[in-house]
């Protein structure tokens, strides 16, 4: 099922001294995948922590689970990056978002962060070209509080660097350890019954592939 496409094309950027990946067409065949990956919504993210929005104002929504069919694939972008997945499962990301004043796009990023190592996004929303990941400079530092107790964070004290546009089908592949990124929010298109739908990828810096 997670077989590539033949011949990928692998777009490489050099940005803030490291590379961004892009492949357009990266599955063979991504109907299916999504059909498999997002026929139902997955379990809500993280509900153990306390305290937490999740389920109040948005959905975040995550399936964690071992297929060796994804291994390959998991190979495949480990190797092109030298390091080592953080696990070898399905990773997928489920976000909506209710009507509230909480959620505050027009003055708002969400979740600017940082990860362990590299992070591939896979987008698999068909007709979205505007709500994909953005990379900041964050202009004032501030204490980071936990991802959903107070996601959204003032647009006034980050600049974007870049938006890594989405395509459905489009793996986007960049350094998550060095560019503080986020998902990009700019209309109400997920403040619906639709889910924005990525699947992911995430590798660990601290361990090399040899």
């Amino acid at each position: 099922m997670f077989e590539l496409n033949d011949n990928l094309n692998i777009k490489e950027e050099l940005f803030y001294d490291t590379i961004i990946y892009t492949i357009d067409d990266f599955y063979k065949y991504p109907d299916d995948i999504y059909n498999f990956l997002f026929s139902k919504p997955a379990p809500l993210h993280k509900m153990n922590e306390r305290p937490s929005k999740n389920n109040v104002y948005f959905e975040d929504r995550r399936m964690f689970k071992p297929d060796a069919r994804l291994n390959s694939t998991i190979d495949f972008l480990g190797k092109l990056v030298s390091q080592k997945p953080w696990k070898y499962e399905i990773i997928t990301n489920q976000t909506r978002f209710y009507n509230h004043e909480f959620n505050d796009i027009e003055n708002c990023h969400w979740w600017p962060h940082l990860d362990g190592g590299y992070n591939g996004i896979v987008y698999f929303n068909k007709d979205d070209e505007e709500n994909g990941t953005n990379i900041y400079y964050e202009r004032r530092k501030k204490k980071m509080i936990s991802e959903h107790y107070n996601p959204w964070r003032l647009k006034k004290d980050f600049r974007v660097l870049k938006h890594l546009k989405p395509k459905y089908n489009r793996l986007v592949f960049f350094d998550g350890d060095k560019l503080l990124h986020g998902m990009n929010i700019t209309n109400k298109r997920y403040f619906s019954n639709e889910y924005r739908n990525n699947q992911v990828f995430f590798f660990d810096q601290e361990q090399n592939y040899v």
